[in-house]
């Protein structure tokens, strides 16, 4: 997994945590409210990168909740490897 993946996750980690924890604060709201963003963003990339990812071979499952998690940064590297960057 390459380092800004695991930066991602660590982002990922850090606003859930937030938004569990202090929930009823002004911080808890907006960690909930940048998290909901996000995975609206990366639903609409699931959806603009979803032909990338059946021609990549491997687990069509997989490569879409990469997409999910990391956007752009796993369609990059599946286009990195087909050689369409």
């Amino acid at each position: 997994m390459s380092p800004i993946k695991i930066v991602s996750l660590l982002i990922y980690l850090v606003l859930a945590v937030l938004a569990l924890t202090q929930g009823d604060t002004s911080m808890g709201a907006w960690s909930l409210r940048i998290l909901y963003i996000l995975a609206a963003v990366h639903l609409v990339e699931v959806v603009v990168f979803f032909r990338l990812c059946q021609s990549a071979g491997g687990s069509l499952p997989v490569h879409l909740l990469n997409v999910f998690l990391f956007g752009i940064i796993h369609a990059n590297e599946i286009k990195s490897r087909q050689g369409t960057a």
